[in-house]
Protein backbone atom coordinates (compact mmCIF):
# COMPACT_ATOMS: atom_id res chain seq x y z
CA UNK A 1 0.00 0.00 0.00
CA UNK A 2 1.02 3.73 -0.70
CA UNK A 3 2.49 5.13 2.57
CA UNK A 4 -0.01 7.76 4.00
CA UNK A 5 1.24 11.23 3.71
CA UNK A 6 1.24 13.25 6.81
CA UNK A 7 -0.68 16.28 6.00
CA UNK A 8 -3.32 13.91 4.12
CA UNK A 9 -3.45 12.51 7.37
CA UNK A 10 -3.92 15.41 9.25
CA UNK A 11 -6.38 17.32 7.53
CA UNK A 12 -8.45 13.37 7.60
CA UNK A 13 -8.22 13.58 11.46
CA UNK A 14 -9.93 17.53 11.32
CA UNK A 15 -13.01 15.41 9.44
CA UNK A 16 -13.96 13.26 12.24
CA UNK A 17 -15.19 9.57 11.52
CA UNK A 18 -17.24 10.76 9.04
CA UNK A 19 -14.07 12.11 7.13
CA UNK A 20 -11.75 9.05 7.81
CA UNK A 21 -14.80 6.94 6.57
CA UNK A 22 -14.93 8.52 3.72
CA UNK A 23 -11.32 8.65 3.20
CA UNK A 24 -11.04 5.12 3.56
CA UNK A 25 -13.93 4.34 1.30
CA UNK A 26 -12.35 7.14 -1.25
CA UNK A 27 -8.56 4.95 -1.08
CA UNK A 28 -10.69 1.59 -1.33
CA UNK A 29 -12.40 2.72 -4.38
CA UNK A 30 -9.17 4.20 -6.34
CA UNK A 31 -7.94 0.64 -5.45
CA UNK A 32 -10.52 -1.34 -7.24
CA UNK A 33 -10.94 1.17 -9.71
CA UNK A 34 -6.95 0.42 -10.76
CA UNK A 35 -7.47 -3.43 -10.26
CA UNK A 36 -10.52 -3.17 -12.53
CA UNK A 37 -8.74 -0.92 -15.08
CA UNK A 38 -5.39 -3.31 -15.19
CA UNK A 39 -7.77 -5.88 -15.60
CA UNK A 40 -9.84 -5.06 -18.11
CA UNK A 41 -6.32 -3.54 -20.15
CA UNK A 42 -5.26 -7.13 -19.96
CA UNK A 43 -8.22 -8.89 -21.31
CA UNK A 44 -8.47 -6.51 -23.95
CA UNK A 45 -4.45 -7.29 -24.64
CA UNK A 46 -5.46 -11.12 -24.57
CA UNK A 47 -8.15 -11.02 -26.97
CA UNK A 48 -6.61 -8.83 -29.30
CA UNK A 49 -4.09 -11.24 -30.03
CA UNK A 50 -6.36 -14.22 -30.12
CA UNK A 51 -7.96 -12.16 -32.92
CA UNK A 52 -4.41 -11.19 -34.86
CA UNK A 53 -3.99 -15.36 -34.08
CA UNK A 54 -6.93 -15.96 -36.18
CA UNK A 55 -7.01 -13.46 -38.83
CA UNK A 56 -3.71 -15.17 -39.37
CA UNK A 57 -4.90 -18.51 -39.23
CA UNK A 58 -8.06 -17.75 -41.49
CA UNK A 59 -5.66 -16.03 -44.34
CA UNK A 60 -3.56 -19.12 -44.48
CA UNK A 61 -6.44 -21.31 -44.97
CA UNK A 62 -8.15 -19.19 -47.52
CA UNK A 63 -4.90 -19.98 -48.91
CA UNK A 64 -4.81 -23.29 -48.57
CA UNK A 65 -8.43 -23.64 -50.23
CA UNK A 66 -7.63 -21.54 -53.31
CA UNK A 67 -4.50 -23.52 -54.01
CA UNK A 68 -6.55 -26.25 -53.62
CA UNK A 69 -8.72 -25.19 -55.57
CA UNK A 70 -6.31 -24.16 -58.60
CA UNK A 71 -4.98 -27.35 -58.41
CA UNK A 72 -8.43 -29.51 -58.60
CA UNK A 73 -9.41 -27.04 -61.70
CA UNK A 74 -5.46 -27.88 -63.51
CA UNK A 75 -6.23 -31.55 -62.79
CA UNK A 76 -9.56 -31.25 -64.19
CA UNK A 77 -8.52 -29.23 -67.42
CA UNK A 78 -5.51 -32.63 -67.74
CA UNK A 79 -7.50 -35.08 -67.83
CA UNK A 80 -10.30 -33.42 -70.39
CA UNK A 81 -7.04 -32.83 -72.81
CA UNK A 82 -6.02 -36.39 -72.20
CA UNK A 83 -9.57 -37.66 -72.62
CA UNK A 84 -9.64 -35.71 -75.78
CA UNK A 85 -6.14 -36.78 -76.97
CA UNK A 86 -6.88 -40.70 -76.55
CA UNK A 87 -10.39 -39.48 -78.59
CA UNK A 88 -8.20 -37.96 -81.60
CA UNK A 89 -6.27 -41.20 -81.62
CA UNK A 90 -9.00 -43.99 -81.36
CA UNK A 91 -10.78 -42.40 -84.33
CA UNK A 92 -6.81 -42.08 -86.36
Amino acid sequence: MEPVNTEFAQWIATLGIGGVLAGFMFMFYRKDMKQFTDLWKTTSDQLILVIKENTTSSTRLIALIENQERNALRKDDIVTLIDRKLTERGKM
